[in-house]
């Protein structure tokens, strides 16, 4: 382990929190010195799995804790905003687990606070960072499929979150719980990412509420989604997504290009035959390679890398806020029947 291992605190000890904790426990340069989390049972349990040896049942707790240098907030957004503010206030740099925020305003506000303090704020989508989808984006930068042009993205997650406790936000339409922004918004950044994160300008979705669990004033999560964003360059992205569906299509991203293709996370060419290939670009940051890689390893790593200096957050702000609008866009357009534009 690095002598001088950056010190995590994680807030949050459902799933994410767990894989959190668990890659902060392998990377080298990071270790968990503490959690922070209101329910006894995911509390003890992060502590057996994985030998966390402060725990706190209040995030404030943790902020207060001087040993902790940065903080992973895997909450969910409505709960999370006022503690993005809280952590930077005592001091922490702060990774903000997905969805990013209720509404992307929100993100500007994290961003000014962040330099206000002069502290490293870094967004999560775990799938940029894996090795092999950089080197994606790196060939598509390169012209290795010629212009991307249209990316196609099609998935079934098969879960019903429970109406009540830590999972009712997922049952509120607009709160980022439902099948886009909890589930496929993973997918839907992978793919602009390798795009190379063009600026949208509209987008278009219709929503089918099937299995209504809440009947608040903001209506249910959708259950299945599906949407069309339009994004700078006259280029699109097309999300097909659901949580419940009486089928087990497996889940398709693709990017679709002038010369070539991505699909099935392979360089495709269509002359006479189809011609596969892997991505041979090099990819921007350099990672070490355990045995055992946690699902957030790279991510953290990056974020480490990033605090000391070393290489840019990602996903940075500016990328959040363009991303948060674009959830926005697919929201409101689903939500009032028409097409939004994306100022």
């Amino acid at each position: 382990m690095n002598e001088n291992p950056l010190k995590l605190g994680v807030v949050g000890c459902g799933w994410a929190g767990r894989m959190a904790v668990d890659a902060g426990m392998t990377v080298p340069r990071t270790t968990v010195a503490a959690i922070a989390e209101p329910v006894e049972e995911l509390r003890n349990q992060t502590v057996e799995e994985y030998g966390v040896t402060k725990t706190y049942t209040d995030y404030r707790q943790l902020l207060d804790d001087k040993e902790i240098e940065a903080v992973y907030l895997a909450v969910n957004p409505p709960m999370r905003y006022q503690m993005v503010l809280d952590s930077f206030d005592a001091g922490k740099h702060v990774l903000v687990q997905k969805p990013h925020a209720v509404r992307a305003p929100e993100i500007l506000e994290f961003e000014t606070k962040a330099k206000e303090v002069n502290k490293t704020l870094q967004f999560c989508y775990f799938m940029r960072h894996y090795p092999h989808n950089r080197r994606i984006r790196a060939a598509v930068a390169a012209g290795e499929i010629g212009d991307a042009y249209h990316a196609r993205i099609w998935g079934n997650y098969r879960s019903r979150p429970e109406p009540e406790g830590m999972t009712k936000w997922l049952q509120v339409y607009g709160q980022k719980g439902g099948v886009l922004g909890q589930h496929y918004s993973h997918e839907l950044d992978l793919v602009w990412f390798w795009m190379g994160c063009p600026k949208p300008e509209w987008a278009f979705g219709v929503k089918h509420s099937v299995y209504p669990l809440y009947d608040g004033p903001e209506g249910p999560a959708e259950d299945y989604y599906s949407g069309i964003v339009g994004l700078a360059g006259g280029k699109t992205i097309q999300i097909d997504c659901t949580r419940w569906l009486h089928t087990k299509t497996p889940t398709v991203i693709e990017l679709y290009g002038s010369t070539g293709a991505i699909a099935g996370g392979k360089i495709t060419r269509l002359d006479d035959d189809l011609v596969t290939e892997d991505p041979a670009a090099p990819t921007d940051v350099t990672h070490t390679q355990p045995e055992h890689t946690p699902v957030f390893y790279y991510e953290i790593e990056h974020f480490a890398m990033a605090v000391a200096g070393e290489v840019e957050p990602d996903v940075n702000a500016a990328d959040s806020y363009q991303f948060m609008k674009i959830l926005d866009g697919l929201y409101d357009s689903a939500r009032d029947g028409r097409q939004v534009s994306i100022e």
